[in-house]
């Protein structure tokens, strides 16, 4: 079996009332409640910014498809929230000479010479998109040619069913008591740009949420990059109490490994979970490392992929550190029901933030959880199929 062509689209968002009929529109930040209310971000320190991720975000946070054929007529695709033009046209003018002619199954082999071949130009951003997405859209075609779903290609069956925790907003915190899920994910609102008001103030809210929740819930907190040591630690010392599980990405990334292990001495028992926004395989063996957190959090459709959140994975084991892919999917939940260092896995809410439904619009078939919890079938790949009304064919 060989590649012989790789076809790239880019996604239109098929909910008008929502997010608008236009191409280039991420279903992460295109609309719903992930930007009509207030979340602090890593531009909120700009005023003219921080009310909304569409006021920042730019093509790079585009999502787009990827459809791989073969010379046997079986076919793989993956959907990427993110990379948008710019990840298609590195897979288009640089990737394709490491696929065309190339056997599907030498994922190994073509995933180390994309990362060897993006070393002068950028080991992240949208191009560890690119290779995200190429290298699910090969898994996909694996299991699709052995006619089995991913999940068992990567080790088989962990547990029968994924239990999940929800994210969403605070303001739609109670629409989730009593739902199944284990717990609950906020975005806050605050952070360090909103000085001692927003301390206090994420201090109420965090004290809102847990009464709104069942007891048994946990409680969650993604800071999305909008704090520093001084905030997520005097706001710990001020939930003593709550029981709050973690603080997610609390400081900026890149360069935070050591912060962050300061970060989680201090704020103990509330554990640090990072990961999201890099890239490397390297960073995270530095953040692995330096005893940088407690939860590992690699983006699968932003990091490499699955070959490389399965290295990520491999090293995280020995430091006994839970790995939790950030965000949220088909792809997150085939290798969390294979791989035993990952006790569960995250639904986010879209929309209106307030059921369950589906997470990407350009996939047919996303399994969602019922009563928390994400049950696999055996469909070969990752068992979902592109919504092609929704596919526009990439212009280069």
């Amino acid at each position: 079996m060989k590649i012989t062509e790789i076809k790239l689209y880019k996604v239109r968002s098929g909910n008008t009332g929502e997010r608008g009929a236009s191409f280039g529109q991420s279903q992460y930040w295109g609309g719903g409640w992930q930007t009509g209310l207030h979340i602090a971000n890593p531009m909120s320190i700009y005023p003219r910014f921080a009310q909304k991720r569409t006021l920042w975000m730019g093509p790079g946070q585009d999502p787009y498809a990827i459809e791989i054929l073969t010379d046997e007529g079986v076919t793989g695709c993956a959907v990427n929230y993110g990379g948008g033009a710019y990840a298609c046209a590195v897979i288009e003018q640089h990737f394709r000479r490491f696929l065309v002619g190339q056997d599907p199954f030498n994922i190994e082999l073509i995933w180390d010479q994309m990362y060897r071949s993006t070393m002068p130009y950028g080991l992240g951003g949208v191009t560890a998109m690119a290779m995200s997405g190429v290298d699910l859209a090969l898994w996909d075609l694996m299991g699709r040619a052995l006619g089995q779903p991913v999940y068992r290609l990567l080790g088989g069956k962990t547990k029968d069913s994924i239990p999940c925790y929800v994210t969403t907003h605070p303001d739609l915190i109670s629409h989730w008591k009593g739902s199944g899920f284990l717990g609950v994910k906020i975005a806050a609102p605050w952070g360090v740009a909103d000085g001692r008001v927003g301390l206090i103030k994420m201090q109420r809210c965090l004290e809102d949420c847990r009464g709104a929740l069942d007891e048994e819930m946990e409680l969650m907190v993604d800071c999305y990059l909008s704090w520093d040591i001084e905030f997520a630690s005097r706001l710990a010392q001020r939930v003593q109490g709550l029981d709050i599980k973690w603080f997610e990405d609390p400081l900026q990334n890149g360069w935070a490994e050591h912060m962050n292990a300061e970060l989680r001495s201090r704020i103990n028992p509330i554990d640090v979970a990072i990961g999201n926004l890099e890239y490397d395989v390297k960073a995270f063996a530095a953040i692995l490392a330096a005893r940088a957190c407690d939860v590992i959090q690699p983006e699968i459709q932003w990091c490499g992929g699955m070959t490389a959140v399965r290295r990520i994975a491999a090293m995280a084991k020995p430091y006994d550190i839970p790995v939790i892919p950030h965000g949220a999917g088909v792809y997150n939940y085939h290798f969390v029901q294979s791989n035993v260092n990952s006790p569960f896995a995250e639904y986010l809410s879209v929309g209106d933030g307030t059921s369950v439904r589906p997470i990407f619009e350009a996939i047919i078939g996303e399994p969602l959880p019922v009563d928390g919890r994400v049950t696999l079938g055996n469909l070969p790949g990752f068992g979902v199929e592109l919504n092609r009304e929704l596919l526009e064919p990439m212009s280069f």
